[in-house]
């Protein structure tokens, strides 16, 4: 069997060496990768979850001022028409920011099935109770001696819902910052594995990579040693 030159042995442990620099590296890089996945989608979901939960319980926060200025505002048409036209506004766009939390529940897996129905049926008691506010403004319209305590009372068969909805709201708020942290808290984690997984690693391809390296090493010094004894022999 032909033994192998000193020069390949040299080219044979620098590509082993190469080939554990680019494992180490690939092993890095797939963590890491895993891990940035996971940042996003706390970003593209979960984040995205809490700022929309959050600008659906301020926009509803701002409806009920409204209301309230609306009525308070009776036997003063322009401020009343100031009031209604900011609580229009509003009211235009609730549906679509509640639709789109509605969406993102659904696709967003951190969140329980309890919460994602919760989403879901906010529209529900937000309808009766736009109705029930645009219901009094037209008897208003059409009867303007009634007065702010009396509209409030015209009010109070459709409030049943806003508790409802108030509530509701702040329960997905709440849920979606509890979520939103727990999420961070398990991306920390997962970052911490990713460090020992890249440490093991690394220590991995060390230890084999300074046994081969002894080994061939040692084979190549064996190689020259012997190399050395041919050419005394020979001069002898």
């Amino acid at each position: 069997m032909a033994e192998v030159s000193v020069k390949t042995k040299l080219w044979s442990l620098i590509v082993i060496m190469l080939l554990f620099i680019i494992g180490v590296g690939a092993v890095g890089f797939v963590t890491l990768d895993r891990e940035a996945a996971a940042l996003k989608e706390l970003d593209d979901l979960d984040n995205a979850f809490l700022s929309l939960t959050g600008q659906v319980a301020l926009k509803i926060n701002q409806l009920r001022r409204f209301e309230k200025d609306y009525f308070l505002n009776i036997g003063n048409p322009a401020r009343q028409q100031e009031y209604l036209k900011k609580y229009q506004e509003i009211d235009a766009a609730v549906p679509q920011l509640m639709n789109k939390l509605t969406d993102l529940a659904r696709a967003d897996e951190h969140l329980v099935k309890d919460l994602k129905a919760k989403v879901a049926a906010l529209a529900g008691p937000y309808g009766d109770y736009r109705e029930g506010f645009y219901a009094t403004v037209q008897r208003l319209k059409s009867d303007p001696t009634l007065t702010p305590q009396q509209a409030n009372l015209l009010m109070t068969q459709y409030k049943v819902s806003i508790p409802v909805l108030e509530e509701t709201t702040a329960a997905v708020v709440q849920a979606g910052k509890e979520v939103a942290e727990r999420v961070a808290v398990q991306a920390m984690q997962r970052g911490r594995s990713a460090r020992m997984v890249i440490v093991v690693a690394i220590l991995i391809a060390v230890a084999l990579a300074g046994v081969l390296g002894s080994a061939l090493s040692h084979s190549i010094y064996r190689a020259i040693f012997r190399e050395g004894l041919r050419r005394m022999a020979h001069r002898i």
